[in-house]
């Protein structure tokens, strides 16, 4: 029975993306185990793994705790578990996993494999900043044997910037959505008009919403901004929580727009938020395969995105509309349109072909044979 480490940085992670994999893992004969920092989620994913390993790592980069407690934790971690494969997300998490599997007798090493949810170099960052970025995540790739990334830029990016050799390389688009949850149905329509109505929003005035969580680099500021100059009858909804949510509260008060800004917080079910709006907003500088952007174009809701990496190749064409991230005169002349746009069973039907290739069932068998191909190498390396 072959046995896999599923690592993340926090377990909403995982708790958000990745239990279908565990789940359709299991079924399928593997022992699967989960290792991820300290939250409550990290109780909430017990039941769908084998074992659940508490690692103290932090999302904050100068924590002594990165540097020192988290490597030794893995490393024993590693060398106890004799996994034949470890799966990591997020970066910090990643990092020190890799640098773990790296000091292990070669013997010893599991297959590794990297899901890049977008890189932290992107076209908006900083030449500095994305140079050191990449610098790591080059000296990483050295212990990985596929580095999985869900969208054309970033492929692209890893192979002008050699981050694994081309043969390490495998682009995925996305980590899968139910395309079955995410249709719109009479009691989601229900649900959708019932928060209208709490929200004492008409059924006729405009809405859009985000879902994001409130950090920087998903750019809810310029939504604000836009949102002031977009005229007096549209209203914004944010889904979501972070760091920033005290910062936008504010930020909405000074522009005149906290009447028309419902900041929601984190909801366990979408759905009826998103088929409430006009359209859904991701303004955001950079994204990996964005999933709120498919979760609203399955629901058959438009989207006003930014034109960037994890966005533009979902909404482009005929998903709605891409404007400049941190334009908001650009944003504002896009929400006044979003009255426009088709939605509905029309917009999937139109959508088909693009939301398939995304779908849950895709990324599962693209993963079975990922790993499978991983079992074969590390059978034929015994051999010899």
């Amino acid at each position: 029975m072959p046995r896999m480490l599923v690592v993340t940085t926090v377990p909403s992670t995982t708790r958000g993306f990745l239990l279908p994999y565990a789940h359709h893992l299991r079924r399928s004969g593997w022992t699967v185990e989960a290792a991820s920092g300290s939250e409550p989620a990290l109780s909430e994913i017990e039941a769908s793994f084998d074992a659940v390993w508490e690692v103290p790592w932090t999302r904050r980069l100068p924590d002594p705790a990165n540097a020192l407690q988290a490597p030794l934790r893995m490393r024993r971690l590693l060398l106890s578990g004799r996994y034949d494969v470890v799966h990591t997300h997020t970066p910090i998490a990643s990092a020190i996993t890799r640098a773990a599997v790296a000091s292990l007798p070669r013997a010893s090493r599991p297959a590794v494999v990297y899901t890049a949810h977008g890189f932290h170099f992107h076209p908006h960052g900083s030449r500095a900043r994305n140079a050191a970025y990449a610098a790591v995540e080059r000296l990483a790739g050295l212990a990985t044997d596929r580095l999985v990334v869900i969208n054309e830029l970033d492929r692209d990016e890893a192979l002008r910037r050699r981050i694994v050799p081309p043969e390490r390389l495998v682009l995925m688009p996305g980590i899968g959505i139910d395309l079955d949850h995410y249709r719109a149905t009479d009691e989601l329509l229900a649900a959708a008009q019932d928060l209208r109505t709490r929200l004492g929003i008409g059924p006729d005035t405009p809405l859009v919403t985000v879902v994001a969580e409130l950090v920087p680099r998903k750019n809810h500021r310029t939504l604000l901004e836009a949102l002031a100059a977009a005229g007096p009858d549209l209203h914004a909804c944010l889904v979501g929580e972070g760091p920033l949510r005290a910062e936008l509260q504010d930020r909405a008060e000074q522009l005149g727009v906290a009447s028309r800004t419902h900041l929601l917080g984190r909801l366990e079910d979408v759905r009826p938020a998103v088929l409430a709006s006009t359209a859904t907003v991701l303004p955001s500088w950079q994204e990996g395969l964005s999933r709120a952007v498919l979760e609203s174009l399955a629901l058959g809701v438009p989207v006003v995105g930014g034109r960037t990496r994890g966005i533009t190749e979902l909404v482009e064409p005929d998903g709605g509309v891409l404007v400049p991230p941190g334009d908001p005169p650009a944003l504002a002349r896009a929400l006044a349109t979003v009255g426009d746009l088709p939605r509905g069973p029309e917009l999937r039907a139109r959508l088909d072909t693009r939301l398939r290739r995304c779908s849950i069932e895709a990324l599962l068998a693209a993963h079975d044979s990922l790993y499978a191909d991983l079992l074969r190498q590390r059978a034929r390396a015994v051999r010899t």
